[in-house]
C-alpha cells in the first residue's frame, strides 16, 4: 500500500510539472503569435466545426461576433426551373400562398406537388418540358428535391412565423423575388447581418412601444438565436 501511495504521488508531482510547463510554452507561444490567428485557434475548442473557418471578427460593445461563412450564393441550379418572377410579379400570387407556413411556423417550407397541380393540372404543357418535369413528380408520387437557397446552421434559432407576424416583408431577407427568374441568395445571412436589422428595424419600435428598447436588448442576447 505504501509503494502504490508513493507510485501516485509521484506521478501527480510529474503531471503537475507537466501541465505547468505546458502552461508556460503555451503562455509564451500564444504572446509570440498574432493576436487574431491565437483566438482563432482557441475558438476551436469551443464552436461546431462549421465554424472553424472563421472568415471575419468584429468586436462590438455588447461583445464578440463572429461572422462566418462565404458570399451570397449565386444562382443554384433547380430541378425544375421555378421563376419568381412569373408567378409573383405577373400573376399577382402571394408568397403565402404557396409558403403556406411561414406565418403559422418556423419554417416557410416549399409546397408539395398537388398545391402546383391545383393550377397546373388546367395548364397546357405542350412543349413546356419544365411542366412536363412536375407532372411526372406528381404523377409518381415522389418529392421535388429542391435545394436550399436560404440555408442555416443547426446551431441558429430563427421563426418565420415571429418575424412576418412582426411585419418582416419576405424581401427584407430574400431579396426582390419578384424579379428573379431564378432564385438566389442576395443577403448574406451572417451574424452582424441579422444584428444590423435587429438594432434598427421600425417593425420593432411599431410592436413594442416604449418596451422598444428592452426587446432590442433581447434581440442581442445569444439565446435570441442560439438556443
Amino acid at each position: 500500500m505504501l509503494k502504490l501511495t508513493r507510485a501516485c504521488l509521484a506521478f501527480t508531482l510529474t503531471m503537475s510539472v507537466a501541465i505547468g510547463l505546458a502552461g508556460c510554452a503555451s503562455k509564451a507561444s500564444a504572446e509570440a503569435a498574432d493576436p487574431e490567428e491565437t483566438f482563432t485557434l482557441g475558438m476551436k475548442n469551443l464552436l461546431p466545426p462549421e465554424l472553424f473557418d472563421l472568415k471575419k471578427m468584429e468586436v462590438l460593445p455588447e461583445g464578440l461576433v463572429v461572422t462566418v461563412g462565404e458570399p451570397p450564393d449565386q444562382a443554384i441550379e433547380q430541378p425544375i426551373a421555378f421563376t419568381h418572377t412569373r408567378h409573383v410579379k405577373d400573376l399577382g400570387m402571394d408568397c403565402s400562398y404557396c409558403h403556406s407556413n411561414a406565418r403559422k411556423g418556423v419554417h416557410a417550407g416549399v409546397p408539395a406537388e398537388n398545391v402546383c397541380m391545383g393550377c397546373h393540372a388546367l395548364v397546357d404543357t405542350t412543349d413546356r418540358p419544365e411542366l412536363e418535369k412536375l407532372k411526372d413528380y406528381w404523377a409518381k408520387g415522389e418529392a421535388i428535391p429542391w435545394k436550399k437557397v436560404h440555408d442555416l446552421p443547426d446551431y441558429v434559432y430563427f421563426s418565420h412565423k415571429r418575424h412576418v407576424v412582426a411585419g418582416v416583408q419576405c424581401q427584407e431577407c430574400h431579396g426582390e423575388v419578384q424579379e428573379m427568374t431564378v432564385n438566389q441568395r442576395v443577403a448574406t445571412l451572417k451574424m452582424g447581418w441579422c444584428l444590423d436589422c435587429h438594432a434598427q428595424h421600425p417593425s420593432i419600435d411599431d410592436n413594442y412601444g416604449t418596451k422598444a428598447e428592452l426587446r432590442r436588448a433581447e434581440l442581442k442576447d445569444c439565446w435570441t438565436c442560439h438556443k
